[in-house]
């Protein structure tokens, strides 16, 4: 099949004075909606009516769902249907065939392109989200597909879509020293008859092994951290802990189901001083005091160490990762008194929770 196609584009300009950037920004739009979306819509539309017209003339021979011997195909009706692609959202509508000897409909163009009933994205677009996604945090990966690539992606269903990818067990084959685990929530489909709300939570654990390379574990989507704990512990043949340090944000649940498998957990920097913000908040806190105590956190317990193995360490480098541990240590307390001054119990008694858990002697901390 062969066509020669043509692009027309009417534009209506103001007389009145308007900015390059307005111009730009519209001429995005214009494109994004139904610039490539509505070529490739277009282009679909041709096949369609070229397979569609060969079937009921009886001109093409059908590979694909075969009825009864003699086949009869006929024109019976048209859906519309759209498609998620990195190129914007395409909208077509299909025509369904009916055999008038048997009476099986077909979608032609569905079959020709092998896409499923209900499906609604491409391939492609999947692949590009997953590879955005393990980079960053689902909020910020929407937000970039949406600025940079022009991709319009709520966070919800970049979620259902990692849920729903076969990627959710790795195999642990290589020794970790280190191990990562985190929890987010996202909102999944409801079931009331199985009793299942729209509140899930995916779980990820991560290992970094000595030469500093990540291992990645696994991630669960309907398991407590009790039993992620399990199916870890029956992929590995030790039967003590499979890491030196687990490190968490400190969530109780996660602490304690995993804590079989690490001699040491120590609280991650990160959560230590994210988390800082909202227990100041909630002591009434102003933001500007809130912003320095988390910067002075951070300086506290910024503790540079050097890579490789600890014990290989000079005596010399030995005594200034001892002195700027027990230094650090002493300006928390110290952080913890003006606190509790200040009236802010809360943020107070957190980082006092977490001073025994943030400064932990490791090349990883």
């Amino acid at each position: 099949m062969q066509n020669t196609l043509y692009l027309e584009i009417y534009g209506s300009l103001s007389e009145k004075e308007f900015s390059l950037d307005e111009l730009v920004i519209k001429t995005k739009e214009l494109f994004e909606s139904e610039g490539m979306p509505g070529f490739v819509g277009m282009l679909l539309s041709l096949l369609d009516e070229h397979i569609s017209i060969g079937l009921v003339e009886g001109k093409l021979s059908w590979e694909w769902s075969r009825c009864c011997k003699k086949s009869r195909w006929e024109y019976y009706s048209r859906s519309r249907k759209q498609f998620r692609t990195t190129v914007g959202r395409i909208k077509i509508a299909w025509r369904r065939l009916r055999c008038g000897n048997c009476g099986k409909t077909i979608v032609p163009l569905r079959e020709f392109l092998r896409i499923n009933p209900y499906q609604s994205k491409t391939a492609e677009l999947e692949r590009t989200v997953m590879e955005v996604v393990s980079e960053q945090s689902y909020r910020r990966s929407c937000k970039h597909m949406r600025l940079i690539g022009e991709i319009p992606m709520p966070k919800s269903t970049a979620h259902r879509w990692v849920m729903e990818s076969g990627c959710a067990e790795m195999d642990l084959g290589k020794a970790v020293d280190v191990v990562i685990a985190d929890g987010t929530g996202f909102n999944r489909r409801m079931d009331w008859r199985k009793r299942i709300n729209n509140r899930g939570e995916l779980k990820v654990v991560i290992g970094i092994a000595r030469d500093r390379s990540v291992v990645p574990i696994g991630t669960w989507t309907a398991a407590s951290w009790q039993q992620v704990a399990a199916d870890i512990r029956s992929k590995t043949d030790h039967s003590g802990p499979i890491a030196k340090i687990l490190i968490s944000d400190g969530e109780y649940g996660l602490a304690t189901g995993l804590a079989d498998l690490a001699n040491q957990q120590q609280r991650c920097h990160w959560h230590e001083i994210h988390d800082l913000e909202g227990a100041m908040r909630w002591d009434m806190a102003p933001m500007e005091q809130r912003r320095e105590t988390q910067k002075r956190l951070a300086a506290t317990i910024g503790i540079e160490l050097p890579s490789g193995d600890y014990r290989a360490l000079k005596d010399q480098d030995r005594q200034r990762i001892v002195k700027s541990t027990k230094e650090a240590k002493e300006k928390l307390d110290l952080l913890i008194k003006e606190l509790l001054l200040k009236g802010y119990f809360r943020a107070a008694k957190y980082v006092k929770r977490a001073r025994n858990k943030c400064l932990v002697t490791s090349p990883f901390g």
